[in-house]
């Protein structure tokens, strides 16, 4: 079947590119057009800010995280419902997992799904440099199709017909626009990247402000010519019944925000239900249930107040101890730990689940995709089937030496392939993909 597509790439970080990808999800909104948002490569937040603008979730495609079969599956499954879908990519175009190979890359993503690239250049201070960055990006891959070039931060009509003369001069593709410097629709960001949607920064008078600038300086209607794409949905991914009770309580609350969206969907394949709970505001955690699942976040914004909950603590601590299955993900690692240091110094009580204590950092410790195999097999994790999954955090453990704690994954990197097992306890700073989990059913 027919339907339209298109990704939004850059030459790196820092490009404009979500600037843009808002900008347009909001211009096709305000024509009418049922919009489907995806972001390739492990990132939440990105996605929790397109879900703002086009009420349906975003979705990552990741092409090493996840198994072909799956991604093809995920990405045809929604297009096809959509009259749009509009894809960020991550870092620039060709960067990946390897320097000298595609995988992973928002490049292989685009030629797997076979959907058309806008290119997205900041142009600031720039002139007839951005015709040789164009050129060599449109150049690069033959195989990526890149149907035109938007420059953002120019400096106003005049730098943009400089820039349009170099790239005519030097380039295959066309200029689709030229955004200028506009500090009003400037997202913030902190530690982690920009903030969540659900923290309210991209309220309804900067949704307007995006979809203007975008829909005056940007040319939306050539990008809809050029964004037709066939899709074939693939078949749905068998169901299955799991050996467990099947219900899994998931924390989802402003503490513990990152998840895949496909996740849950593997997990509702795999036969179990979720059901979602607050950390922060609930007393108590969901009964009848058979795993608790604490995923990435930013706890360390909320230690207080998790710290605070008191009985939700108790009862995490309980749960635990009486052998129920408990998983944890970065952020969830870190409140299932004996404590939380703030990087303010200020030292906040966990669940104490687990043997160590987690310190934010002043800088990155972690950062990239990793390949994990459990030594034994944990609830619906299999020690037979390996999983990928990506680590990326400020805060690091210390670990009591007098206390022992193992590492039961196997894998690479060896030094982010690192989970943590006391009873029927898990935490670990990787992010797992599930859908890896499907290949064998």
């Amino acid at each position: 079947m027919k339907t339209k597509a298109f990704l939004i790439a850059g030459a790196g970080s820092g490009a404009g590119k979500t600037t843009l990808t808002l900008g347009l999800m909001a211009a096709l909104k305000k024509r009418g057009m049922n919009v489907q948002g995806f972001k390739a490569g492990p990132d939440y937040i990105d996605p929790s800010l397109h879900r703002i603008i086009t009420g349906a979730p975003s979705i990552n495609l990741d092409t090493w995280m996840m198994p072909y079969d799956f991604l093809q599956h995920s990405f045809t499954s929604r297009s096809a419902n959509a009259d749009v879908s509009v894809i960020e990519g991550v870092m620039g175009l060709h960067d990946g997992r390897e320097p000298d190979s595609p995988t992973g890359s928002t490049a292989e993503l685009a030629v797997t799904m076979n959907v058309p690239v806008v290119l997205v250049i900041n142009a600031s201070a720039m002139a007839r440099t951005a015709a040789a960055i164009v050129n060599g990006l449109v150049t690069f891959d033959p195989a990526v199709n890149i149907i035109g070039v938007v420059f953002n931060r120019i400096g106003g009509p005049k730098h943009l017909d400089i820039l349009k003369k170099a790239v005519k001069a030097y380039c295959t593709v066309p200029v689709l626009g030229g955004i200028p410097k506009n500090e009003d629709i400037a997202m913030p960001s902190r530690h982690l990247g920009l903030f969540m949607g659900e923290d309210g920064v991209l309220d309804q008078e900067k949704i307007n402000g995006l979809e203007t600038l975008v829909s005056t300086h940007v040319d939306v209607d050539t990008i809809l010519r050029c964004s037709d794409i066939d899709v074939t949905v693939t078949q749905a991914i068998p169901a299955a019944s799991p050996p467990w009770p099947k219900r899994i309580a998931v924390a989802r609350d402003e503490a513990f925000c990152f998840y895949y969206e496909d996740n849950f969907e593997v997990l509702k394949r795999l036969g179990y239900e979720i059901k979602f709970f607050s950390p922060l505001k609930d007393a108590h955690l969901p009964r009848n249930v058979s795993l608790y699942y604490f995923g990435g976040g930013y706890p360390e914004l909320y230690a207080q107040t998790l710290s605070k909950n008191r009985s939700m603590r108790a009862a995490v601590l309980a749960a635990s101890r009486n052998n129920a299955f408990v998983y944890g993900e970065c952020g969830g690692l870190m409140y299932l730990g004996e404590t939380l240091t703030a990087q303010d110094g200020k030292r906040f009580p966990m669940c104490g689940c687990l043997p160590y204590q987690t310190v934010m950092k002043g800088r990155l410790q972690s950062l990239g995709y990793t390949e994990v195999r459990l030594q034994e097999d944990f609830h619906f994790l299999r020690h037979a089937i390996p999983l990928r999954g990506h680590c990326f955090h400020y805060s690091d453990m210390i670990v009591d030496s007098h206390k022992r704690m193992d590492n039961v994954y196997t894998g690479t990197p060896p030094e982010k392939a690192k989970g943590y097992r006391v009873r029927n306890t898990l935490a670990s700073y990787v992010h797992l993909h599930f859908s890896g989990l499907l290949k064998e059913t």
